[in-house]
């Protein structure tokens, strides 16, 4: 038996309560153990070089011998900090724009065998660094609609392109991933609630909406701001994200922000912006007090 479900849409309200529980975020410094995998490397070798072929590209030998990361063990790692024991996840949704070295697995599909609560689960790519927040907006449409109770957004990113795609990309200076829980409280915990989402702002303008207070209340405002971006006017503090994380940057930013937050409610807006498309993504989250949110930080060896 199959189980499929929409999201009910994407302007419906969430449920009173639902935002980020939990965050992590994790440093992979080192190559995978599979890439150390000779068979898989061949393996590699052959895919890449049929696709490439047609379009009269080269595989990058040098590139492909130092490795690279498969986002099932990023994944796999992030999920292992974010879910608390004991507690299942209904929605799983990985975000990335850099292929892994794994493009034979459905990743999505082995991360729902791994994630406690075998949840539905999808990827969202292709789009730079605007795939996360696409994600979120898509989390925020299933848990509006579909009755969920806790989804899993995973942000993850690798620096082994083994061949020149042959147009511009950013690629990050490591690998790195971030996992946010989200869904409404357990009991004794404090959510950052989710506010404004919107990809549509002017370009290298972060829409003033979501600098907006909760409910027209004014609140100090914490900005997280992509390299590509300056800090938006009202912001009262500004944290700019690494260069080096085009993906991953604002959120690696979000979940230090929420590990140790200001005193009193406050609001973060992240705001980013791929250097070669047009429009910004925006976020908000609404903190209504100082209440440090689990979290953990640290490298994979």
């Amino acid at each position: 038996m199959m189980r499929t479900f929409v999201p009910h849409g994407a302007a419906a309200a969430l449920p009173a309560g639902w935002g980020v529980r939990r965050t992590a975020r994790l440093a992979f410094p080192g190559p995978s153990a599979l890439a150390a995998d000779p068979a898989h490397t061949e393996r590699l070798r052959v895919y890449l070089a049929d696709l490439l072929q047609p379009y009269g590209l080269a595989l990058d030998e040098a590139a492909l011998a130092r490795g690279g990361q498969s986002y099932g063990e990023m994944a796999e790692a992030l999920i292992a900090q974010a879910v608390p024991p004991g507690e299942s996840v209904d929605l799983l949704v990985l975000a990335y724009s850099v292929p892994d070295i794994t493009p034979g697995r459905a990743t999505t599909t082995w991360l729902s065998h791994l994630c406690p609560g075998t949840p539905m689960a999808l990827a969202v790519s292709d789009q730079g660094p605007a795939a996360a927040f696409t994600a979120l907006r898509l989390i925020q449409a299933y848990a509006a609609g579909a009755g969920l109770l806790r989804a899993l957004l995973l942000v993850v990113e690798q620096d082994a392109l083994p061949y020149d795609p042959g147009v511009p990309v950013a690629l990050p200076t490591g690998s790195h991933g971030v996992a946010l829980l989200l869904g409404p409280p357990a009991p004794g915990e404090r959510t950052a609630t989710i506010g404004a989402l919107t990809t549509s702002a002017a370009p290298g303008r972060p829409g003033a909406e979501a600098l907006a207070g909760a409910g027209g209340a004014h609140v100090p405002v914490t900005a997280i701001v992509g390299p590509a971006l300056p800090p938006p006017p009202g912001a009262h503090r500004v944290r700019t994200a690494d260069a080096g994380r085009p993906t991953t940057g604002v959120w690696w930013e979000l979940a230090a922000e929420l590990a140790a937050p200001p005193p009193g409610p406050h609001r973060l807006v992240l705001a980013d912006q791929a250097t070669d498309r047009g429009t910004v993504s925006l976020a908000a989250f609404d903190v209504a007090a100082a209440v440090r949110h689990a979290a953990t930080a640290g490298r994979r060896p």
